[in-house]
């Protein structure tokens, strides 16, 4: 493609190859990716302030005593802050780096070759794409993406080779982790874990990976690699290359930017959490992905989904008896909330829409 490519030209591209021209000198970038305005920027407060950190392993190898501390320290943690660091969390650094590696050579990959993945239904269970908008604005994001459906039936690409292995051995571990993190959680809302299981149908429940690519941006200053917006699930648990950190949470007015301990996974409390199971007791945590000029970011985020159709989910009934408050949200089933996340340009219009 030569660098007298029109903007209609560009917007058809993958964030990656949009970075691949501009290091062969190509025009400038499409207004579409102008999302960020540096006025506003500067007067947006940044700061690096340290999120809670929690040790899982505690969970089932504690003492009663150290597990029920780390249960209070979870409510505590999705209360305040939506986020905190998993550590001991027992994937090994190999798997991680494995997993991070594969999802790189996918991106890596001829644009002929994604091109077989790229999809516009968002319930492909294998689904590339480029600058998705989470929250149906007019505008581009710095970001390329590989979604994969890995439970309840396994999905995989069939490049790279290697993915198909990888991807399920570390499918399988997370979900060991946040079925224990659920557990915790709920035990930390005073609700029975069976109830628990089978209101959520966890073993029906819709497991997916997400793989971002974040690749230098020539223009940063004037890009998002994903805006503001929480995730419509019920959690996230996420893992980024060395380098960049370019994510960021929202706190008390302030955008937080995060620092993963080494090895470590970051907790995510999503939508599902708070609007239904909580009864907005917990809170979703709002972020947004920043770009960088240098620097490559690479992030694995796995997140768990109810069932998309056939189950209501509402707040639960021994929940609101316990703190003698009325529910604030209605019944809903996942594809309705997850089409309503979808349609509205703000979370407060879901929550409105969804209110009793």
């Amino acid at each position: 493609m030569s660098t007298s490519a029109e903007p209609h030209s560009l917007l058809n591209c993958t964030v990656k190859e949009l970075a691949d021209y501009s290091i062969s000198g190509a025009a400038s970038l499409p207004s579409a990716y102008f999302n960020h305005c540096p006025a506003v920027a500067e007067a947006e407060p940044v700061v690096n302030e340290e999120i809670p950190t929690i040790d899982v392993s505690l969970l089932k190898n504690g003492t009663p005593e150290e597990r029920s501390r780390v249960i209070l320290d979870i409510g505590r943690a999705c209360e305040e802050w939506g986020c905190f660091n998993v550590v001991n969390h027992g994937i090994s650094e190999s798997l991680q780096t494995a997993m991070m590696e594969a999802f790189t050579k996918f991106f890596n990959l001829t644009e002929e070759e994604k091109k077989y993945y790229t999809k516009t239904n968002l319930y492909e269970p294998v689904c590339h794409g480029t600058s998705s908008n989470l929250m149906g604005m007019d505008v581009r994001f710095w970001r390329d993406f590989l979604r994969v459906v890995v439970h309840p039936v396994f999905h995989y690409p069939d490049k790279p080779r290697d993915f198909r292995a990888i991807s399920d051995e570390y499918a399988h571990k997370t979900r060991e982790i946040y079925n224990e993190l659920l557990r915790a959680i709920w035990e930390s809302l005073d609700l029975d874990v069976s109830f628990m299981e089978e209101s959520l149908e966890l073993k029906s429940s819709r497991q997916t990976l997400v793989g971002n690519l974040y690749p230098p941006c020539p223009q940063p200053e004037l890009v998002l690699g994903l805006p503001p917006h929480s995730d419509p699930c019920l959690v996230t648990l996420l893992m980024q290359n060395k380098g960049f950190n370019g994510l960021q949470v929202l706190h008390n007015g302030k955008w937080i930017v995060i620092q993963l301990l080494p090895r470590s996974l970051l907790y995510l409390t999503g939508d599902i959490i708070e609007q239904i199971v909580s009864n907005g007791r917990y809170k979703s945590i709002v972020h947004r992905a920043m770009v960088s000029s240098e620097s490559t970011r690479i992030s694995v985020a796995t997140q768990v989904t109810p069932p998309i159709e056939n189950v209501t989910f509402a707040p639960a009934p021994k929940l609101l008896e316990r703190s003698n408050c009325s529910t604030i949200f209605r019944g809903i089933t996942f594809k309705e909330f997850f089409a309503l996340k979808f349609q509205h340009k703000s979370m407060n219009s879901i929550m409105d829409f969804i209110k009793v």
